[in-house]
């Protein structure tokens, strides 16, 4: 039996993580949405393919992503890639006798089972302009509706979920699948709970820091070095060949991800990877994906003053997140000026510039310059994409054609802002 794990018709729900890159590659934790499965299902893993939107394919393949060209002749499990699934229920999945049917949570397909003889018909129509899987697209195979779930899944719909999820469970989960696995840990000094660290060898921790795991675990991967004086309080994940530079707080539930080099004050919040804050200031409950620059002091309000929820602009209208603490979602290779001020619940899309005194708006679109107090004016693609490669080379990555191809298709396709 086959797994696959695809997107469905809503990833513009999740702007602007799902931007560049497949909603399962979106972080509620150490773990992004598809290493979480894979983990689940332990050796069967081998099993899981890949299925993404037309707009990423040549992106993913040139990455070596297992992309399915397409369904093989055999029994599958379909995974909407926005879903978190418990282990139990994977394995229990894997071992249920194939019907063909597709299981809802809410207005979303969760789950599918197809089997081998039906499996034919997903390929012929699997050509839509989009790519994408869901209930119009399953129906059309001749695939039944097997009603609502009754499993307890969490689904990652908008970008704040993924903030609320890690700090709910999701990093403590993934901490516990990382840590396990981890093997051999190097000695620290000054920790608090020292048997809740983990930290590799090939890393470099200052005995004139803390690390503080009475709250949860701490886990430091590869090639990292964590200068004097610095206080990390867990649970906390620190990915590979990360900085985190003297007088650095960093506070938990936190993810600080791979090639990331940090100061300041970071509070209960996920830096994707290779984000760039170096200074002063402070990021809390807030999701920085990738190439982001936070210039010295750059402060997320992430509560508001009258202590109230949360609420999101979203295609005309208001979204009640839920969460009375939420900061700032920033999208790919954004940046912040010196003494920026980025307002509670900010949204920003990718390569979007953000400068000047005082409050910025609070949705600020994709490809754009926003001085506090003015319009926003359209960023030049040609020198977004140079910086871009600047930017990219610093962390020794080279920005490949197909990368660019899917900055410019959401840059001639108007898809830049949320709603």
């Amino acid at each position: 039996m086959r797994v696959i794990i695809f997107e469905d018709d809503k990833p513009d729900l999740l702007f602007p993580l799902s931007m560049m890159r497949p909603v399962y590659d979106v972080k509620p934790g150490a773990l992004s949405l598809v290493e979480k499965v894979t983990a689940s299902f332990g050796k069967d893993a081998s099993k899981i393919r890949l299925h993404s939107r037309t707009s990423l394919r040549n992106y993913l393949g040139s990455m070596g992503r297992n992309v399915i060209p397409g369904f093989e002749n055999d029994d599958h499990i379909l995974l909407n890639g926005r879903f978190i699934f418990e282990k139990k229920f994977l394995k229990r999945l894997l071992k249920t006798k194939p019907e063909t049917r597709f299981y809802k949570s809410g207005d979303s397909v969760a789950f599918a089972i197809v089997r081998k003889e039906d499996s034919g018909r997903l390929n012929e129509r699997l050509t839509n302009a989009l790519g994408v899987i869901d209930e119009v697209f399953l129906i059309s195979c001749g695939i039944k509706n097997g009603g609502d779930t009754t499993e307890n899944l969490f689904e990652i719909r908008y970008p704040w979920d993924a903030v609320s999820y890690m700090l709910r469970q999701g990093l403590n989960d993934d901490l516990k699948i990382i840590g396990d696995k981890a093997g051999k840990r190097r000695k620290t000094k000054n920790c608090v709970n020292e048997d809740s660290v983990f930290c590799s060898a090939k890393s470099i921790v200052s005995n004139m820091s803390v690390l503080d795991a009475s709250e949860g675990r701490i886990v430091i991967e590869d090639d990292c070095t964590i200068e004097p004086f610095v206080f990390v309080k867990g649970p906390a994940y620190i990915g590979k060949n990360v900085l985190i530079k003297s007088g650095a707080r960093i506070y938990g539930p936190c993810v600080i991800g791979d090639g990331s080099k940090v100061a300041g004050e970071i509070a209960e919040s996920v830096l994707h990877s290779y984000v760039n804050k170096q200074h002063d200031g402070f990021v809390g409950h807030s999701y920085i994906c990738p190439f982001v620059n936070l210039g010295a002091d750059t402060v997320t309000s992430d509560l508001k003053n009258n202590y109230s929820a949360i609420k999101e602009k979203f295609r005309g209208g208001m979204i009640d997140t839920g969460m009375r603490f939420l900061g700032s979602i920033i999208g790919d290779h954004s940046k912040t000026s010196i003494n920026t001020m980025l307002n509670t619940g900010t949204i920003a899309g990718i390569f979007a510039n953000i400068f000047g005194g005082g409050f910025p708006s609070k949705d600020i679109g994709s490809f754009s310059w926003n001085e506090s107090g003015k319009p926003a004016v359209q960023y030049d693609f040609g020198k977004a994409m140079e910086t871009a490669g600047i930017v990219m080379s610093r962390r020794g990555i080279k920005m490949t054609q197909e990368y660019l191809a899917l900055a410019k298709h959401y840059y001639e396709s108007g898809t830049l802002a949320n709603g």
